[in-house]
């Protein structure tokens, strides 16, 4: 069955977001069930810095060697992409009731391929402004605009890929129209979340235990009531009680 909203609807419709009810309810489940993804989500920092200090700290502290590093960073990026993107599915999985454990931050490499293009498409698509800026003279600087809000644009992407099995270009225009549809209140989630952010860095990076998890959570919750989740039902005993799955089969 299906838990949430509709996809269709908020494509057609369009949609306003109770940002007060998305930030509650993601700090509820952030606080029942927030330390299994809180551990996943630190799990996949620490690959991600032991790869990029292994590999990417040679070349950038040498001048002249900054197009190698580039290149080594979206390699980085698209073999992290499975890591990444089980972080989007873990906090839609608490959407819908089931707690996240941290190993199945390796549950998604079997769908390596789709997810590393749909990371190097949307990586190519936020890196364009910068140099299309540059090449009409306007300051490289204002690029950050329209780069940050195709990013939150691109919010969708994983879920519309591994739960609905779009291909990642279609993922990612689909996520653009539905950006589009309520883009203020998606802005300004992402707003408030950015000053949770800079206020949980400030007591030593503690607050983050519980802000990057409810960031997750929220984005589950974001997805779930815009476009709908589907879920498996089971019977547990003789009571026919319905459960999640312990895991997406996308």
């Amino acid at each position: 069955m299906r838990i949430g909203g509709t996809l269709e609807q908020s494509l057609s419709q369009g949609y306003r977001l109770d940002l007060q009810g998305v930030l509650k309810e993601g700090w509820q489940q952030t606080r029942r069930t927030g330390f299994g993804l809180a551990l996943a989500i630190a799990g996949v920092m620490a690959i991600w810095i032991l790869l990029s200090n292994t590999l990417l700290t040679p070349y950038v502290s040498k001048e002249g060697d900054m197009d190698m590093a580039l290149v080594l960073s979206l390699l980085i990026t698209v073999v992290m992409s499975p890591m990444t993107s089980s972080l989007d599915m873990l906090g839609l999985q608490q959407s819908v009731g089931v707690r996240a454990r941290p190993n199945q931050v390796f549950d998604f490499f079997r769908h390596f391929l789709r997810l590393g293009s749909l990371s190097l498409l949307g990586s190519l698509i936020t890196s364009l402004f910068g140099p299309l800026f540059e090449l009409v003279g306007l300051p490289v600087v204002l690029a950050f605009i329209p780069s940050a809000l195709v990013g939150m644009g691109l919010v969708f992407t994983v879920p519309l890929v591994l739960e609905r099995g779009l291909s990642p270009a279609q993922a990612i225009l689909v996520s653009l129209k539905l950006f589009a549809r309520g883009w203020s209140s998606i802005v300004l989630l992402h707003g408030v979340m950015m000053v949770l952010f800079v206020l949980a860095v400030i007591p030593m990076g503690l607050g983050l235990i519980w802000v990057a998890p409810l960031y997750f959570n929220c984005k589950g919750i974001l997805y779930r009531d815009l476009c709908g989740v589907a879920v498996e039902v089971t019977e547990v005993g003789e009571q026919n009680t319905p459960q999640g799955p312990d895991h997406f089969n996308a």
